[in-house]
C-alpha cells in the first residue's frame, strides 16, 4: 500500500497539471478567439469591398448601354451619349444598395473607334478626333471626380495605416457590333451621289435622281447591271474581316442564310474600308428574304430574330381599288439597250421611247417613296416629294402614261395605309421589314468570283412582292446613312 504523503503528492501532482493544461487552453482559445475575430473583421471589410465593387460595374455597364445608342457618327450624338451616361447614374442606380445615384464627371465617359482600342485612344466627348469613327463608349468609375469606390474599412485599418481605404471601381465598354445591312450588294447606276434628271412634261420636271436610281420606282435587284447585259449582283460576307477575302467557308449557305434573314451583318462600321463581295449571290438563298413576308417554310430563318413586316401585302396584287393601273409585274419591265436597266431610267424625251411604254410597264409606282425634286444644295432633311399628279410628266406612256388614282393616299404611301395592308398570322410583325439596306457599288468591279471593293453608298429598297430565283423586286427609297442602321447596343468588355 502507498503512503498517505505519496498520494497527497501525487493528487497535487495532477492539479498542478490541470491547472496549467486549463491556462493552456484559455491561452490556445484567446489566440483563436483574436483569429477568428481577424477573419470575420476581414471579411465584412472585403465584402463591403466587393459589394462596392458589384455596384459600380453594374453602374458602370446601364450608364455605357444607355450611352451607346446614341453614338451615330455626330458630336452631337456624343454628347447626347454623355448625357444619357450620366442620367443612367443619377437615377436608383445600384449604387449604395439603391439607396442613391452618383454625378458621373466628363473623365469617366470617353470614347473611341473600336471596343479594345488602347487607353491613349479614348477620348472625351470634346476631344475625339473622328466623331464618324467614334461608335463606342467606355465608362470607368474610378476616372469620376470625386471619388465613388473608397470604401472605409473597420478592422484592416487596425493592421496598417494603408489599409484604412481601399480602391475599388466598375469599367464597361459598349458599342454596337453589327450594322442593318442586307449581305446583298449591287452596282450604283451612277456613281454621282445627286443628279438631275430633266423631264420634259409639260410642264417641266426636275427630279432629283441618287446614285442613279429614281425614288418610287421598284428595280429587279437579281437583274441590274449598268454597264452591261449580264446580271451583276454580289454576296457582302457579313462575318469577314474588312479588307481582306476569307476563305470559301464563311460563304456556305448555312453560314449566310441567318444574316440574310435578318439583314445583318457583323461589322460595326464599314466607312471607306473594302468588304469582301462573292460574285454571284447564291440562287439558293433567294427564299432567305420572304422571311419579310412571313413565309418560313422555304428558308432556314427565324421568326424572332427574323421577323415578318407589320404589313405582309404584296404590291402588286388583285384589288379592285388598286392606286393606278394595274402593273403588269412588280417591277419596270427591263430596257431594250444594252446596259441592264427599265424603262423608267430611259433617257428623258428618247425617241420613240413614250410610243411604245404602255402604263403597265413601270409596274407599281410610289408604293413606300414618292419621286423627289432636285434642289442643289439637297435641303436640309431631305429632298421634297412630287405630288401624285405628276406622274404623266414622270413616267410618259402610250396609250396613256400612269396615273393614281382616288385611291391613293392624299399623304404618306400605300404601305402605310389601312386599305393596302395585310397583318401576318402567327407572328409579331417588325414595320419596315420589308426595307432591304443594300449596298451600292462602283462598277464594273474585277473579274474573279471574290472581289474586295469599297462601299459607294447605302441603298433603302422596298421589297413590292416576295422574292423568287429571278427577281428580287424591290422599289428604291432614297440613301440611308451607315449611322443610322447601328444594331443593338451590347456590353462589349
Amino acid at each position: 500500500m502507498s503512503s498517505p504523503r505519496r498520494r497527497y503528492s501525487s493528487c497535487w501532482e495532477a492539479s498542478v497539471a490541470n491547472k496549467r493544461q486549463r491556462g493552456a487552453m484559455l491561452i490556445a482559445f484567446a489566440i483563436l478567439l483574436i483569429l477568428i475575430l481577424g477573419f470575420i473583421g476581414l471579411a465584412l471589410d472585403v465584402g463591403q469591398v466587393i459589394g462596392r465593387k458589384t455596384e459600380l460595374q453594374n453602374l458602370a455597364d446601364n450608364a455605357a448601354l444607355a450611352a451607346a445608342p446614341e453614338l451615330v457618327g455626330t458630336a452631337a450624338g456624343l454628347a447626347s451619349a454623355v448625357a444619357r451616361a450620366k442620367a443612367s447614374a443619377a437615377g436608383q442606380s445600384a449604387y449604395r444598395r439603391r439607396m442613391q445615384g452618383v454625378a458621373l464627371s466628363d473623365a469617366a465617359i470617353r470614347f473611341a473607334a473600336s471596343a479594345d482600342a488602347p487607353d491613349e485612344a479614348w477620348h472625351a466627348a470634346g476631344a475625339v478626333p473622328d466623331p464618324a469613327a467614334a461608335l463606342y463608349v467606355r465608362v470607368d468609375t474610378r476616372d469620376s471626380t470625386p471619388a465613388l469606390g473608397q470604401v472605409a474599412t473597420a478592422f484592416l485599418g487596425a493592421w496598417s495605416p494603408a489599409l484604412r481605404t481601399l480602391e475599388t471601381g466598375g469599367r464597361a465598354v459598349a458599342g454596337r457590333s453589327s450594322l442593318r445591312l442586307t449581305p446583298l450588294a449591287v452596282c450604283a447606276l451612277s456613281p454621282a451621289p445627286a443628279a438631275l434628271r430633266l423631264n420634259p412634261g409639260p410642264p417641266e420636271r426636275r427630279e432629283a435622281l441618287e446614285y442613279g436610281f429614281r425614288r418610287g420606282v421598284a428595280y429587279n435587284l437579281f437583274n441590274l447591271n449598268p454597264h452591261g447585259a449580264a446580271p451583276e449582283h454580289f454576296l457582302l460576307n457579313p462575318i469577314s474581316p474588312l479588307g481582306a477575302i476569307s476563305p470559301a467557308g464563311q460563304l456556305a449557305d448555312a453560314v449566310v442564310a441567318p444574316f440574310v434573314c435578318s439583314g445583318t451583318v457583323l461589322h460595326g462600321r464599314i466607312g471607306s474600308q473594302s468588304v469582301h463581295l462573292h460574285r454571284p449571290f447564291p440562287v439558293a438563298l433567294w427564299a432567305s428574304f420572304n422571311a419579310r413576308f412571313n413565309q418560313y417554310g422555304a428558308n432556314q430563318c427565324d421568326p424572332l430574330t427574323a421577323p415578318p413586316d407589320t404589313n405582309i401585302l404584296p404590291f402588286p396584287n388583285s384589288l379592285a381599288s388598286w392606286w393606278m393601273n394595274q402593273p403588269a409585274a412588280a417591277h419596270a419591265l427591263p430596257a431594250t439597250s444594252g446596259a441592264l436597266l427599265t424603262v423608267a431610267d430611259q433617257p428623258p424625251g428618247a425617241a420613240g421611247a413614250a410610243a411604245t411604254l404602255p402604263a403597265t410597264s413601270y409596274g407599281p409606282l410610289w408604293s413606300f417613296a414618292r419621286a423627289v425634286q432636285y434642289a442643289s444644295p439637297k435641303p436640309a432633311g431631305d429632298y421634297a416629294p412630287f405630288a401624285n399628279n405628276t406622274w404623266a410628266g414622270l413616267y410618259p406612256g402610250l396609250p396613256a402614261a400612269p396615273a393614281s388614282n382616288s385611291f391613293y393616299p392624299p399623304s404618306g404611301t400605300p404601305y402605310a395605309s389601312n386599305a393596302f395592308q395585310s397583318a401576318p398570322v402567327g407572328h409579331v410583325g417588325v414595320a419596315q421589314r420589308r426595307v432591304l439596306h443594300v449596298a451600292l457599288l462602283d462598277c464594273p468591279l474585277p473579274a474573279g468570283s471574290d472581289v474586295l471593293a469599297p462601299v459607294l453608298a447605302i441603298g433603302r429598297f422596298f421589297m413590292t412582292v416576295p422574292a423568287s430565283s429571278a427577281a428580287l423586286s424591290a422599289e428604291f427609297a432614297g440613301l440611308a446613312a451607315e449611322q443610322s442602321l447601328g444594331g443593338p447596343a451590347e456590353l462589349l468588355q
